[in-house]
């Protein structure tokens, strides 16, 4: 479960921001999730609960995420938007297609494999 590892370093990240400045409590995270990485938003949600439970300064519900879809450009057609997505009920979930949805040619992924931190919005002392 590769999600635990991931928000551990996002913890640790809003920790390290928190040291540089007097917080009196960490609101909101946004994090901008690509489908591309295929993390799992509610073992992100859990994890992150998990690991923020014995902070005081870190509000359990701060993790705010904001799904990103892949979109791909064209090399051949120039075209530019979504990926085509096939349907596959062995996996249980929609498998990208790395190609262009017009020509088939060969694509450049564009958006989709982030996985950021946009904000944090925090209270701090006066």
């Amino acid at each position: 479960m590769h999600e635990f590892s991931v928000i551990s370093s996002i913890v640790d990240l809003v920790k390290q921001e928190m040291e540089k400045r007097p917080v009196i409590l960490v609101k909101e995270v946004k994090l901008e999730v690509g489908e591309l990485t295929f993390l799992a938003h509610g073992a992100l949600e859990f994890g992150f609960t998990a690991l923020v439970e014995k902070e005081p300064k870190i509000a359990n519900d701060a993790l705010n995420i904001i799904p990103v879809q892949a979109e791909v450009k064209c090399k051949n057609c120039d075209y530019e938007g979504p990926m085509k997505v096939k349907d596959s009920e062995s996996m249980h979930i929609g498998v990208p297609i790395f190609k262009c949805p017009k020509c088939e040619g060969q694509i450049e992924v564009i958006k989709g494999k982030e996985c950021t931190v946009v904000n944090l919005r925090m209270e701090l002392e006066d």
